[in-house]
């Protein structure tokens, strides 16, 4: 990989990597992360174990590896929020639910973690939409993401402020990723969802690829939504594999279909200071019945990033 022309690149020092998507080993994940100049981790699961869900003796272990590679953790890749559903859900009674209840105590576990492990956000979902099947992958790719309705709008900033409020008395942002599943699943979506809610808690884990596979432009229109609130960036790139079902595909980055040479110029003219965080998502299998070589993904993954980091730096 070429670093010559992205020597003191601010962008590319700002990359990291979910860790989960490079191996399952913290420890091997971490090296590898290393060895590819990166200085950042996101964390949600490792040794087959979500993060949030780990002892004190574990969380321990993982801070010595995390110092040892000299790593900062920018962001707890909590589920919450993911799959709680609202439809049957009243008006006024979101905070009473018991399935958000059960996920509230996630957060706070979540919470626990990043604050042992110094990292300032923690990852939430927008609810799950309605009718959504799986991760909605095949799903129609409506414009925008389509509707949020108002009644199910009024319900989810109600669950969020709540889940802010949480955030902000432990000194952390609540990082909201828009993703295909989710009321927020477009930069559209996930834009009008956090003016409605209006905390300064609340912020954007902002996801190009996710835009693009649940119908929407991640640049500029998506981007552009969200551009205000943006506090952490996913890397990931797709393209639309049957455009009557709306099945998409992972792709390395720079072998789908969303413009990061753009997106990453729209983030060097904003001056864009958070992470951005390869979530490599494209594993293919080899032929036969073997195992995806996660950490050979995510490196031709990172060279197509650094591809459109070289790209975006000319005129």
């Amino acid at each position: 990989m070429d670093n010559r022309s992205l020597a003191n690149d601010p962008l590319l020092e700002r990359f990291g990597v979910c860790t989960d998507e490079v191996h399952p080993d913290l420890e091997t994940a971490l090296r590898v992360a290393w060895e590819m100049g990166m200085r950042r981790v996101e964390l949600l699961e490792f040794g087959g174990k979500p993060v949030v869900a780990m002892d004190e003796t574990e969380i321990d272990r993982a801070r010595v590896l995390l110092d040892r590679y000299e790593m900062r953790v920018s962001a707890v890749g909590s589920l919450f929020l993911k799959l709680v559903l609202l439809g049957d859900v009243p008006r006024g009674g979101v905070a009473r639910d018991p399935a958000f209840q059960s996920d509230l105590a996630m957060l706070r576990a979540s919470i626990a973690v990043a604050r042992r492990l110094g990292a300032p956000i923690v990852r939430t979902y927008a609810f799950r939409r309605d009718g959504m099947v799986g991760l909605g992958n095949p799903s129609p790719r409506l414009p925008r993401g389509g509707e949020v309705p108002n009644a199910a709008l009024e319900k989810v900033v109600e669950g969020l402020r709540l889940a802010a409020r949480e955030a902000a008395d432990n000194g952390l942002i609540l990082g909201l990723e828009n993703v295909r599943s989710c009321w927020a699943n477009t930069g559209h979506n996930a834009g009008r969802i956090l003016r409605a809610v209006d905390h300064p808690a609340l912020r954007a884990i902002w996801d190009p690829g996710n835009d693009y596979v649940s119908g929407g432009v991640p640049y500029p229109e998506g981007y552009e939504a969200v551009r205000p609130f943006i506090c952490h960036v996913h890397v990931k790139d797709a393209r639309v594999v049957d455009p009557a079902t709306g099945l998409t595909s992972w792709e390395a980055v720079g072998g789908g279909e969303v413009d990061y040479v753009a997106q990453f110029r729209g983030l060097r003219r904003d001056g864009y200071t958070g992470t951005l965080s390869l979530e490599t998502h494209w594993h293919p299998r080899p032929e036969g019945d073997g195992e995806p070589d996660r950490i050979a993904d995510s490196q031709i993954s990172f060279a197509g990033a650094h591809a459109a980091l070289r790209a975006s730096r000319s005129l």
